[in-house]
């Protein structure tokens, strides 16, 4: 089970574009900085044969109240033991600690190396997301975000080749380096 959390922002993510000459396009957008947050999990069978895309949305940063809820959440649909990858973060960290503290033998936690996002197959999750549906779109509200967010992970989660090819992509780096 891999998991990473990111935000998103009533800002649009600009990308180039086409525009026929001498009409530059503009993006009209708000100025506020409300946020949203998702944790995500891509959960690989042992065989890496299915991956399953779970998610999170939030109204606030994640904190490690929230990664261990999370987690459980997990656990409730996934009730086999649990090997978690996911960065050094503080917040990862303190949840790791309260799950050893409770004794929980059904889990396992990994650590990727520090500054490798791209070792982190979830990170290809946020660039389609961020990239794709929310490129260069200007959000009337956090509602809307959360929204598109929203739709736009379940579509990912839908596609069983999508998670897969996340995970193809990134997984040979992560044996080699490790």
């Amino acid at each position: 089970m891999l998991i990473d959390e990111s935000g998103f922002m009533l800002q649009p993510l600009l990308r180039r574009t086409w525009a026929p000459r001498g009409q530059t396009p503009v993006i009209r957008s708000w100025d506020r900085h409300d946020r949203l947050t998702a944790i995500t999990a891509l959960a690989l069978t042992p065989a890496r044969r299915r991956c399953n895309l779970f998610f999170q949305l939030l109204d606030h940063n994640a904190k490690s109240e929230d990664f261990f809820s999370f987690i459980i959440m997990l656990h409730r649909e996934i009730p086999h033991p649990l090997t978690i990858v996911w960065d050094r973060l503080s917040a990862h960290r303190k949840a790791a600690r309260w799950f050893f503290e409770l004794g929980c033998g059904w889990l396992r936690f990994v650590y990727l190396p520090p500054y490798c996002p791209e070792l982190n197959p979830v990170e290809h999750v946020w660039s389609s997301t961020k990239w794709g549906r929310l490129a260069n779109w200007p959000a009337p509200n956090i509602d809307a975000v959360s929204d598109r967010v929203s739709d736009d992970l379940q579509w990912q989660a839908t596609q069983q080749r999508v998670p897969v090819s996340y995970t193809h992509l990134t997984l040979p780096t992560m044996i080699i380096r490790c």
